[in-house]
């Protein structure tokens, strides 16, 4: 019989805090090398900033809590128990934060493809990465469009996407 390793659990406890909340990245751990899955712990008042990949399709799931999701239409509550598609491009525009009074856990899996490129419409950066893992990245920087040449190969330096409402 074959033995497996020890896997990685998403109710796992041991998660690293960045400054901003806490995680572990469980597909790295798992050995995925085209597929991430990161466990999020978010304390009341933590958030994800406002950002969308150009070739990144993600999917949040709530495992535990009530999370406040943003996207291009505005601001759901979203209950765990609940999945969340993020595609491609300004259509997967997401944010989200805890607005409870207890943590919030949940797991986001996503394609691990390089460059990342991702998109932040609220401070109108860009951030490019040449590898997805962390620990094998040469590269990674963010980007003010407004310091972008105009008009470069036809494009135009601007990330914003219409304003929208509070939560629903």
């Amino acid at each position: 019989m074959l033995k497996l390793a020890a896997m990685p659990n998403i109710r796992t406890t041991e998660l690293r805090d960045d400054g901003r909340l806490r995680r572990a990245r469980l597909g790295e751990l798992a050995g995925a090398e085209h597929l991430g899955l990161t466990v999020y712990e978010l304390a009341p008042g933590q958030a994800m900033h406002f950002h969308y990949h150009l070739q990144r399709e993600e999917l949040l799931v709530v495992l535990e809590g009530t999370l406040a999701v943003r996207t291009a239409e505005g601001w759901s509550e979203v209950p765990a128990g609940e999945v969340v598609a993020f595609l491609r491009g300004e259509r997967g525009a997401h944010g989200y934060e805890n607005r409870g009074d207890t943590r919030v856990r949940l797991l986001m899996i996503s394609e691990q493809n390089a460059p990342n490129v991702s998109v932040y419409p609220d401070t109108n950066e860009v951030g490019i990465y040449d590898v997805a893992r962390s620990d094998e990245r040469r590269f990674g920087a963010m980007f003010n469009l407004s310091d972008a040449i105009s008009g470069y190969a036809g494009g135009q330096p601007n990330s914003e996407l219409p304003e929208t409402e509070g939560p629903r």
